[in-house]
Parts: structure tokens; C-alpha cells; sequence
């Protein structure tokens, strides 16, 4: 179950405002960050040593450098880089991602790897296709509880138009999984993941999917973990690029 199905349309007018309003948001924030850093500059310089003015200060800083995260976080979702324009094997993709995925797992967490044996030519950069591979399985470790498995696959799919073949990267966690109303903002900005990176890391893996021309979709039910699965265009045989 993924809850009340959103239109792609309507998903991609909704991520083009909100990419629009961050992309305004981290602008005027960071101007007003900037004066700010400079008056803390110029209020170390002035105020001597008083133990409890310095603290004070300090701990504008360190807000100020909270606000800083923010709009890098605002930037990035708005500004979200393609896959690039190079050409990689998807399944070869997820066989290099394997040691730096295998160090994000801690003890009591499984990890299984199928990456299919026939070529899966896409158009990427082989070097940014292993870090989407890396983001994603991260982002499924955060609500994995010890005990729990991620799986990772890659495969050739009838998925494009028309039935058309496209290779296929699902990452599956058997979590707790989200009740259908949340499941189905999974991509919106702000509404996962506030802790760890402002509620824009998934949001902003869409915008680099979807306008490197693939189709990201998820699926999740409380007790049956999540899924998120990438469709990508296959490009002609033999394109597929290597390291």
C-alpha cells in the first residue's frame, strides 16, 4: 500500500514551487546570516574577556551556523545536480557501492545485494550513480531498527512506455513502515527526517532523479517496511561505462 496516489503532474508542479520558494528562502536568509556573522566578528573583537558575554556570543554562533545548514540544506533541494551525463551499468554501480554500504550498516542490521548479471546500461556518471545507491541506503538505515534487513536490487523490468524494458534499483527495508497518508507525502519537503537534514534529503534525491529523466516512486505500509524503486531509461547496449 502506498496511500492516496498523487498524479506525477501534480507531484512535479508541486516540486517545482517548492523548489522555486527554497531557492528565494536560501537567497534572503543567507544575506541576513551573512551581517550576522559579521557582527559576531566584530562583537568578539570589542567585548574583552567577561566569561558570561562570551558564552552568549558563542551560542549566536552556533545558531547562526544552525541557520548556515539550513539554507546549504534549502540550496541543495532547489539546486539539486543531475545524474550527469556520462553512461554507467546500474548492476556494476551497486557491486562498487558495496564496501561503503556495507560500513553504513552497524551491528544487528542486515544487508542483502542482488545486482543483476546482464549489463543495465543508464545514462549517469558510474561515480554519482554509487552515491545516490549510498544516499538511499542510508536514509533506509535511519528507521531500521537493529534486527531489521535493507535489500538492494537491480534488474531489467517492463516499466517504460509502452512495456518498454528499464533498469530497475529498488531499495527495500523491512522497518516499521508509514501509515498511507504520510507514505504518500514521502518526497515533500519537510516532512521526514527533520533531525538529520532539515526534512529535504529525499526531496531533494527526487529533483536529482527526476530531472536526470528517471522516475522514483515508493511504496510502504506500517509493519511492512518501505520501498523506493528508480526507473531508468535503458541506453543502447554496450554504452554502459566502467571504472
Amino acid at each position: 500500500m502506498t496511500g492516496p496516489s498523487i498524479p506525477d503532474a501534480i507531484r512535479a508542479e508541486r516540486m517545482d514551487a517548492a523548489s522555486l520558494t527554497s531557492r528565494v528562502l536560501a537567497h534572503e536568509i543567507a544575506n541576513y546570516l551573512g551581517s550576522l556573522r559579521t557582527y559576531v566578528y566584530l562583537l568578539r573583537e570589542e567585548m574583552g574577556a567577561d566569561p558570561k558575554a562570551t558564552e552568549d556570543l558563542e551560542a549566536v554562533a552556533r545558531t547562526v551556523e544552525s541557520a548556515a545548514q539550513l539554507v546549504a540544506a534549502l540550496h541543495g533541494f532547489a539546486h539539486a545536480p543531475t545524474l550527469g551525463a556520462g553512461s554507467a551499468d546500474l548492476g556494476a554501480a551497486l557491486r562498487e557501492a558495496e564496501p561503503a554500504l556495507r560500513a553504513l550498516m552497524p551491528p544487528g542490521k542486515r544487508l542483502d545485494l542482488a545486482p543483476a548479471v546482464e549489463p543495465l546500461a543508464v545514462a549517469a556518471d558510474p561515480a554519482r550513480l554509487v552515491q545516490l545507491i549510498v544516499d538511499l541506503v542510508g536514509l533506509a538505515n535511519r528507521a531500521l531498527p537493529v534486527g531489521g534487513r535493507i535489500d538492494v536490487t537491480t534488474a531489467r523490468v517492463a516499466g517504460g512506455a509502452g512495456g518498454a524494458p528499464v533498469a530497475l534499483l529498488t531499495v527495500r527495508d523491512d522497518g516499521p513502515g508509514l501509515e498511507a497518508d504520510r507514505a504518500a507525502r514521502i518526497f515533500e519537503p519537510f516532512v521526514f527526517d527533520l533531525a538529520h537534514d532539515h526534512g529535504l534529503r529525499l526531496p531533494t534525491l527526487y529533483n536529482t532523479v527526476t530531472r536526470s529523466g528517471a522516475r522514483i516512486a515508493a511504496e510502504s505500509a506500517p509493519g511492512a517496511g518501505t520501498a523506493i524503486r528508480i526507473a531508468f531509461p535503458l541506453a543502447p547496449a554496450g554504452k554502459a561505462g566502467g571504472r
